[in-house]
């Protein structure tokens, strides 16, 4: 008999619709309910951003949201109309009894509390602590104090919570008191296929090497302080090439005709998911320069794209980094959003870039073999089976 086990969003603005703002939450859902599947059961999918209307997450979207205090205000209630119309239709089309129900963290969502009813476990992944995230400097939502109610009833009531760094776990014990047992660290991982055709660098150190930075350009990818930092006099005459798009292109682009860069910065416009391969090919080293306030957080998945790809990449100094360099992935960080402390790293890559780009390549494998969302899932598995939230009959077998 097949066993069926959900895989829950319920952001409005997160949709699997091609044409969707925010790809990287996009390639992240269908990367992980690619790997979900093993031999004896199926996943089924309830996505709320791909049944509202397109406009929620067309291009655009994220900026109409946070425009002024009225637009946050109706976005909050469209937030709370979209719950109870959500769960309503979750509970009409859940099946017979799910193996466990698995659900992506969304402001305002708890989507899998539904199923929990029934008895079944659920799993809670959280990205970031969206309370904080969505009243910074992205106001998203109205009040601070409404969101970490919310928040913290949320979490309390998961079955299992997946954080996908350790200092992400630290932050849920000590803001919301959850047991510290309750919390799995899984970072995020990368389909790797997807970047097999891509071709490593030649390693040969040159004068004038590419630097390849790919995603949606928000203030804290730190590119502005990169661009300062091409400016700098230094060892060599890089260029760099910036894949996406996003709030902050146009002030970039000012930034780049003000500086006197424009023969050397590369603006690609948005990029699909399915041609990142080719972009990261035309690289040097990759850029992943995340404020270290925001990296204390998060798992980049950028990070490991970068490193599927066999480029070796140039990153702001957070833990997730740290823990690569240590397990001899080829990194080089930066310590702090400057551009001075970003050309002396830059300079240090580009001296070393053979070495780099040879340890790069050579570590592609074990990216595939241990980073991979299917390595993430088995250890998911078998964590769930370790608790005793799902019986081992039904995935002993599928764990190895």
């Amino acid at each position: 008999m097949t066993a069926e086990l959900l895989y829950l969003s319920g952001g409005a603005r997160v949709s699997t619709r091609p044409d969707t703002e925010s790809l990287g939450p996009r390639s992240h859902v269908l990367e992980v309910v690619n790997a979900l599947p093993r031999p004896g059961f199926r996943v089924r999918p309830y996505i709320v951003g791909d049944e509202v209307p397109e406009r929620f997450g067309q291009e655009g979207s994220e900026a109409a949201l946070g425009r002024s205090r009225a637009s946050v205000l109706l976005a909050d209630l469209a937030r709370f109309a979209l719950r109870w119309r959500s769960r309503a239709r979750l509970r009409r089309r859940l099946p017979v009894q799910p193996l466990f129900a698995y659900e992506r963290y969304a402001l305002f969502q708890d989507l899998g509390r539904t199923p929990q009813r029934r008895g079944v476990p659920w799993v809670l992944e959280v990205n970031a602590l969206l309370a904080d995230e969505s009243t910074g400097p992205r106001r998203t939502t109205t009040s601070r104090r409404l969101a970490r109610h919310f928040e913290r009833r949320t979490f309390a009531r998961a079955d299992l919570l997946i954080a996908v760094t350790a200092e992400l776990k630290a932050a849920l014990v000590g803001r919301y008191q959850i047991d510290q047992d309750k919390v799995l660290v899984l970072a995020n991982g990368v389909d790797a296929s997807r970047f097999d055709g891509v071709r490593p660098a030649d390693g040969t150190p040159t004068d004038e090497p590419t630097i390849v930075f790919v995603g949606t350009l928000y203030p804290w990818q730190g590119l502005d302080q990169l661009i300062r930092a091409l400016a700098l006099p230094g060892r060599a005459r890089p260029r760099l090439v910036i894949a996406g798009d996003g709030p902050e292109e146009q002030p970039l682009r000012a930034l780049v005709h003000e500086l006197g860069l424009d023969d050397r910065v590369t603006f690609c416009g948005r990029v699909h998911p399915d041609e990142v391969g080719a972009v990261l090919e035309r690289a040097d080293v990759c850029f992943a320069g995340h404020h270290a306030a925001r990296g204390t957080y998060f798992s980049p998945l950028k990070l490991w794209e970068y490193l599927a790809a066999g480029k070796p990449v140039l990153s702001s100094r957070h833990a997730m980094a740290a823990e690569l360099i240590e397990d001899g992935y080829a990194l080089r960080c930066f310590e702090e959003s400057s551009p001075s402390s970003i050309r002396d790293a830059l300079d240090d890559v580009v001296a070393d870039v053979d070495k780099l780009t040879a340890l790069a390549d050579a570590g592609r494998e074990r990216v595939r073999r241990q980073h991979s969302w299917e390595a993430r899932v088995r250890a998911l598995l078998a964590e769930l089976e370790t608790r005793g939230l799902v019986p081992a009959a039904d995935t002993g077998a599928r764990v190895s």
